[in-house]
């Protein structure tokens, strides 16, 4: 059984959310979009105890309605998902859709299935009596369908559930309300199936760490410690303990508390006759005892609590848990798949210990045998798996909306990529490099809320220290600089970052000089000419796939709403329109703090403390790209 979506509506700061599910689902976005709150929707749906777990504190604000709606869906059906789920999972059905709804205080849960609709109005009565009344009077209504007589509820239950299953012809997709996909406290059916374990940002080990059936180790307790032979021992002493006292009592107070009974009732006779006084011993037995557990930290000769442990070291215990609370996934009587759900998996970790975790949860989401699927909200690179792009779900505001609730969740296949960049990136090209842009040229740009994309590092630093040179880093308000690496990997790099709704703002050379430069290294006509037409006709295309036909070949420098580009390369921009950039770079270099060729530091360095001002073409930049990033949020 696996989880593969999720629809929410009007749950905090969720007007309305559908979200699909992979084995591994990397949950990104900027701060505050509900990224967090999808993961808390889902746990409500498996874990809140019915009716109690809600309040209208819970309701988005931007709806006037009063319901609260979490539906799932899940498929991988096995055959003993089909016979605990019943009508709602019969053989021909792929997948089971479970729907739960807090209505002003009114907590339901309801499933889609495969029934007989007569049985629903059986099912719909109040209480086992009016059930098996409706039931009774189906069988004289209906004498063609042959129901047997039943006694009791779980009689009439069962002739309904069983007259379905030979009868598959004759059902009809309905929604039927349900009260043992739960249970009480989580011990229904669902729970025996799917298990979903949220670990949440502000979660500490010592909530984790106690011997309770919602803790992380009590769980695994409860799939690795057999207790029924000690519970059944230590009951047995509680029951001996009590007769030995009950021994005790009637040896040491029976004959003394006799007399006083006699005594007493000898007294009250003067009064009122006919009736006797006794005084006994206050029965007061042992109450049974199960057997529990406690975890506790040894650092060398100290035996500690985990409270008193670091916060690195406590995160790092519930993330181990949870891998051995998975591994033990398929111990026991019944098999059970599980969902681990992890709020910033990166919290209070170091870069290695994060890659570690990323890793190991990689590891249980792919194993087979385990049955586990990971799904996590991150704000970390390292939890964005470059090669399995299809896992990221990335989240944004959708800025035309007027309420500003509304939001979108873009879901985005390696197929995807290939469509849009049909015609000007070759299939295979794209296969072979998205994993690397992703890894390599894209990790911190995921979690932008705009992004520049660049051809070199350079372009880079000289944007950024531009930038930095006003007081407004670009950093400051959510804005990354990407490198694409040149100008026919631009492509690549922007069909990813808008495919996933991200705003990107394209900067390159159109490289009019090119012929100049090569005259000047003494090359040959024909390969000039060749070159000019190759840069000319790669302008053209960079055009046409950013959507702005009937620009010229060789543009003049300028900056869109979009892009910008300078009519040669930004070198030669600088060189005529910021003297004093050009001498900064030589002074750095001439004083050992600066690097000659063309190095990015000394690029970034030269443009936050060169006197003059920067070009204007860089400076529309700048403000053409915090605009766009101000209408993404």
């Amino acid at each position: 059984m696996r989880m593969i979506r999720a629809r929410i509506e009007n749950f905090r700061c969720l007007q309305f959310a559908e979200v699909r599910f992979d084995n591994v689902t990397s949950i990104i976005g900027p701060n505050g979009v509900g990224k967090s709150t999808i993961l808390r929707a889902l746990d409500w749906f498996f874990n809140g105890e019915k009716g109690t777990s809600l309040s209208t504190d819970d309701l988005c604000v931007s709806t006037k309605a009063g319901r609260i709606l979490v539906e799932v869906e899940f498929d991988s059906l096995t055959p003993n998902d089909r016979e605990e789920l019943g009508y709602y999972a019969p053989e021909g059905v792929d997948s089971v859709l479970i729907r739960r709804t807090w209505d002003n205080g009114d907590d339901k849960i309801t499933g889609k299935g495969l029934t007989f609709p007569p049985f629903e109005m059986v099912r719909s009565q109040p209480n086992a009596t009016a059930k098996r009344r409706a039931y009774n009077s189906l069988r004289e209504e209906r004498p063609e369908i042959s129901l047997p007589s039943a006694g009791n509820e779980a009689q009439v239950d069962e002739a309904m559930i069983v007259w379905e299953r030979n009868h598959p012809d004759q059902l009809e997709e309905s929604e039927i309300q349900a009260t043992n996909f739960f249970g009480f406290a989580g011990k229904g059916k669902l729970y025996s199936l799917f298990e979903f374990i949220l670990v949440s940002a502000d979660l500490r080990a010592l909530e984790e760490s106690t011997d309770t059936r919602s803790a992380i180790f009590g769980r695994i307790i409860e799939r690795a410690v057999d207790r029924k032979v000690a519970d059944a021992e230590l009951a047995d002493l509680d029951d001996r303990l009590n007769l030995e006292r009950a021994r005790i009592a009637t040896k040491n107070f029976g004959p003394q508390l006799d007399l006083i009974s006699k005594e007493l009732t000898k007294a009250v006779e003067v009064f009122s006759a006919g009736r006797d006084v006794l005084v006994s011993p206050v029965d007061n037995p042992y109450k049974p005892i199960k057997a529990s557990f406690k975890v506790s930290i040894v650092d060398g000769p100290v035996e500690t609590g985990v409270e008193r442990q670091g916060h690195g070291f406590q995160r790092a215990m519930i993330i181990a848990a949870l891998k051995l609370l998975s591994d033990r996934g398929t111990d026991g009587p019944r098999s059970k798949a599980v969902c681990l759900a992890i709020e910033e998996p990166e919290l209070y970790q170091h870069p290695v210990q994060a890659r570690a975790f990323s890793q190991v949860l990689r590891k249980i989401a792919e194993d087979p045998n385990q049955m586990a699927q990971v799904a996590y909200a991150t704000h970390n690179p390292i939890f964005v798996d470059p090669h399995n792009f299809h896992e990221i779900r990335r989240i944004s505001r959708v800025s035309n909306e007027p309420n500003g609730r509304a939001i979108s969740i873009a879901h985005v296949r390696v197929e995807d990529v290939i469509e849009s960049l049909s015609g000007f990136v070759p299939e295979d090209r794209v296969k072979k490099q998205i994993g690397a842009a992703i890894l390599h040229r894209l990790a911190e740009a995921l979690f932008a809320s705009a992004v520049v994309l660049v051809e070199g590092d350079t372009d880079k630093a000289v944007l950024e220290g531009c930038a930095t040179r006003d007081g407004t880093p670009l950093a400051v308000e959510g804005i990354h600089v990407a490198e694409a690496g040149n100008k026919t990997a631009i492509y690549l790099n922007h069909a990813i970052l808008t495919l996933l709704g991200i705003p990107c703002f394209v900067v390159f050379d159109a490289d009019s000089g090119v012929g100049t430069r090569m005259e000047q290294k003494g090359r040959k006509q024909g390969d000039i000419r060749n070159a000019e037409l190759m840069e000319s006709a790669e302008n053209r295309r960079l055009f046409l796939y950013l959507g702005h036909r009937n620009k010229p070949d060789w543009p003049p420098t300028h900056s869109e709403g979009d892009f910008a580009v300078f009519a040669d390369r930004l070198e030669e921009l600088l060189s005529d329109e910021w003297p004093e950039w050009g001498r900064k770079v030589n002074d750095l270099i001439e004083s050992g703090l600066g690097y000659s060729e063309k190095n990015s530091y000394t690029y970034a360095r030269a443009s936050i403390e060169a006197g003059g001002e920067p070009p204007m073409v860089i400076k529309q930049i700048i403000q053409n790209v915090k605009a766009m990033a101000r209408e993404g949020q």
